[in-house]
């Protein structure tokens, strides 16, 4: 291993999306903007926090991409948020807390409760494929249920989330990015989220509300995905073959 080079561990790339946890669509996109070298190192190994993704950096393992974040910030002397006045930080800290603290169980909810049976078009699965997705689908509803979201009714989960997406669209405005023309670690963390519904939930309500109640988030995506994903085709294979 090379000394002050990050190993971004995270599942590998499916062909729908380079990363199937909006945590690690966020930390690679955060890696992206702030141009910091690093590695990706493909697997299902979980990191120090019992979580994915995580890195690896001077021979040491650090886990949660929020830590990650505040710590290469310091290591490599970054701050996307340098230009951001007191009030826009604390905006920047409560909307990233919303999208991943609540909106993402929604996204938890869609994906592996309401569309399960649809869950293994996502990705390639063993013959017991299955089966540990059952089990590993009753710990997510446990979860659900002890963050508080599980409890609703399918329509008030839908109604909660749609407001939370509709708060991050009026935030944006006709802004390319939400605090301005230049992106800050918000971004990378609404991104995160944001990425999953756009590639990887299609025909959902969720999809409905990004690409067509609010049509500035998808703009967003493709904005962000065009500027900092120049390999996206390659990463998920669908890159055109030469003739």
């Amino acid at each position: 291993m090379t000394d002050g080079k990050v190993y971004y561990h995270c599942v590998p790339p499916v062909k729908a999306i380079p990363c199937l946890t909006p945590f690690g669509m966020k930390l690679e996109t955060y890696l992206r903007m702030a141009g910091i070298q690093y590695e990706a190192v493909y697997g299902r190994r979980t990191g120090p926090k019992g979580k994915i993704p995580w890195i690896k950096y001077n021979g040491k393992a650090m886990g949660d991409s929020g830590l990650i974040i505040e710590f290469l910030n310091k290591e490599k002397g970054v701050d996307l948020n340098k230009n951001l006045s007191d009030t826009d930080r604390a905006v920047s800290r409560a909307f990233t807390k919303m999208i991943e603290e609540n909106t993402y169980w929604g996204i938890v909810q869609y994906r592996w409760i309401d569309n399960f049976a649809r869950l293994g078009e996502l990705f390639t699965l063993p013959w017991y494929g299955g089966m540990v997705l059952r089990i590993v689908k009753n710990k997510i509803k446990n979860n659900l249920w002890a963050h508080g979201l599980g409890r609703h009714s399918k329509e008030e989960i839908e109604a909660i989330i749609e407001k939370d997406l509709k708060a991050v669209a009026s935030l944006l405005g006709t802004k390319p990015y939400l605090f301005g023309d230049e992106p800050t670690e918000a971004d990378a963390a609404v991104f995160g989220q944001l990425s999953e519904i756009v590639w990887t939930a299609p025909g959902s309500y969720l999809h409905r509300i990004v690409t067509q109640d609010c049509p500035n988030l998808h703009a967003y995506c493709i904005r962000i995905k065009d500027r900092y994903w120049s390999d996206w085709d390659q990463l998920t294979g669908n890159a055109q073959k030469d003739q």
